[in-house]
């Protein structure tokens, strides 16, 4: 398989980001991925994610690395890793705020909602102590199949 280079989130050209065409195969994935997402299973829903990334050069493509970070995000925060979940929390914002409120079928609002509000319920602190668990819920992927 060809490598398809990196490209920055600062050489998007926001114009031309439409959505992917996902091959039945890579749709089987997308919905695994959302599936185990929605289980808790996080590390699971990044394989099966990446699965798509991989094997797309478009812009679209920062889309599905966005559920990988939100994905790798909530399995450190699983796991108690501070660090790891704020780092990939923020990418995860990072690339779902280039996209339209509803991109591949899934509610990219919700998710940014409940991604913001994990944030400033960590914000300026250096650890998960005296953070507000409360605000710091896994979003819950809203998806409307084709």
């Amino acid at each position: 398989m060809n490598r398809i280079r990196k490209k920055s989130l600062s050489e998007l050209d926001l114009s031309t980001i439409t959505q992917i065409t996902l091959s039945t195969e890579e749709e089987k994935h997308f919905e695994k991925g959302i599936t185990l997402f929605n289980a808790g299973k996080f590390w699971e829903a990044h394989e099966a994610w990446e699965e798509i990334w991989m094997r797309h050069p478009e812009d679209g493509r920062f889309f599905i690395q966005g559920l990988i970070q939100l994905a790798a995000g909530y399995h450190q925060l699983k796991r108690k890793i501070y660090r790891g979940f704020v780092i990939h929390l923020r990418r995860a914002r990072e690339r779902f705020v280039l996209f339209p409120g509803n991109f591949l079928g899934v509610n990219v609002r919700a998710l940014l909602g409940t991604i913001d509000s994990s944030l400033s319920a960590i914000s300026a602190r250096e650890n998960f102590e005296g953070a507000d668990g409360s605000r710091m819920s896994v979003p819950e992927i809203e998806h409307s199949s084709k």
